[in-house]
């Protein structure tokens, strides 16, 4: 989509008087830094498998192994992807409510994150979904500014290419262009040190960005149905007292109908990825639901302050898992541990571990800084590069995220 086929950024519009409440009650809603938190902590239990801390092959033969990367694959990245989209929603509000245009300079913000992501490829693991909620969220910044029903036109037209080009599968796709640097893949052999890692990741760093043939792509695709479907969901007043109706369908939707069809198609054998990147998503609707109307009327509470925590610093929290992860997995390959545990065990072990860490962090800097030290950095860049210089808020408040 280019430039010219973007709406121009203008003021934002005033809301209609059914979404005036949740436009009211956006300074502060307790369950979002939880819900943060659950995506962040539930991405990794879904990608710890991936780091391959035993060294051969990543597939786990044990049915309670199988089980857990089961029931975490998809739910949180689409919960991740959900919480993205409420994110740009409610930078949409603060720009109404501060008077300034929109979407103004948040393609700055989109910037800086694709730059984050890329950065998180680079140096420390050769996934990540950054890069693709960057691009997304510079499209659908502008998709903020149409009519409400012109949206759901624009989710309609996404919704039915991304089920296309799932249905198509990615070997129907190879003819689509792989944007991978040019010249000679570095033959790093053996055990990769870290700088040889670095130099493959380089050569590859743009390469899964094509939509039907990557996990990044068709995020980007699935982005474009759940950002704003996020963003209404929010206006709606989700979080609210008169959400609850809306609260209840998601659940009835996401949970009742949605964990039985991804049962159903993950049985099938050949999902397409139907099950990870479109039925795993509506039960994530249906987990928003949830844990909102959970915290709606009660304190975050003991286990819930743990996972707020990470979610205030979910950017910090996001890269700090994988620069974990990656280090135990350096530290286990080739030790005596690599022997003597079974790969769903260790894997599982290894999984504790990054989490013990991740919340101990979060915590303990929490009580000396506001912000997280990659949100701070990423703050201040995003001042420097706009030349702005606005007083921090007293208080945290959900529009200062920059992820989501």
């Amino acid at each position: 989509m280019t430039s010219e086929a973007l709406p121009a950024a203008s003021p934002s519009p005033a809301p209609p008087p059914a979404e005036a409440a949740a436009l009211l009650g956006s300074r502060r809603v307790p369950g979002l830094d939880v819900l943060r938190g659950i995506a962040i902590v539930g991405t990794l239990t879904a990608n710890i498998w991936l780091f391959q801390a035993f060294s051969g092959d990543e597939v786990v033969s044990d049915w309670w192994g199988g089980l857990i990367r089961g029931a975490a694959d998809g739910k949180f990245l689409g919960l991740l992807t959900i919480m993205f989209g409420i994110g740009l929603e409610i930078q949409r509000q603060a720009a109404f409510r501060h008077g300034r245009s929109w979407p103004g300079t948040y393609p700055v913000r989109a910037a800086l994150l694709f730059v984050d992501g890329m950065l998180n490829y680079v140096l420390v693991v050769q996934f990540d979904v950054l890069r693709a909620y960057a691009i997304v969220g510079f499209v659908v910044a502008f998709v903020l500014l149409l009519p409400e029903r012109r949206q759901w036109v624009v989710i309609g037209a996404a919704l039915t290419a991304h089920v296309t080009l799932l249905t198509l599968g990615s070997e129907r796709l190879a003819w689509l262009p792989s944007l991978v640097l040019p010249g000679d893949v570095p033959d790093v052999g053996g055990r990769p040190s870290w700088a040889d890692s670095v130099a493959v990741n380089v050569h590859f760093f743009l390469s899964d960005l094509t939509p039907g043939t990557s996990d990044a792509g068709t995020i980007i695709m699935m982005g474009l149905v759940v950002f704003p479907l996020g963003a209404m969901l929010y206006r709606k007043g989700v979080f609210l007292a008169e959400g609850a109706r809306l609260r209840r369908w998601l659940m009835i939707v996401g949970l009742g109908v949605g964990i039985p069809v991804d049962l159903v198609i993950a049985l099938s054998g050949d999902t397409r990825g139907l099950d990870r990147y479109l039925v795993s998503t509506v039960v994530a609707f249906g987990l928003l639901a949830l844990v909102a109307e959970f915290y709606h009327r009660r304190p975050v509470g003991a286990l819930g302050r743990p996972l707020a925590a990470v979610g205030r610093m979910a950017l910090s929290c996001y890269v700090l898992q994988n620069v974990l992860a990656r280090s135990i997995q350096s530290w286990v390959i080739g030790s005596p541990i690599e022997t003597a545990l079974d790969k769903t065990t260790g894997t599982v072990l290894m999984f504790a571990l990054v989490l013990v860490l991740l919340v101990a962090f979060a915590v303990t800097w929490q009580r000396f800084f506001r912000r997280g030290p990659l949100e701070s950095l990423w703050e201040l860049s995003f001042r420097g590069l706009t030349r702005r210089s606005r007083r921090a808020p007293t208080r945290p408040s959900d529009e200062a995220r920059p992820t989501t």
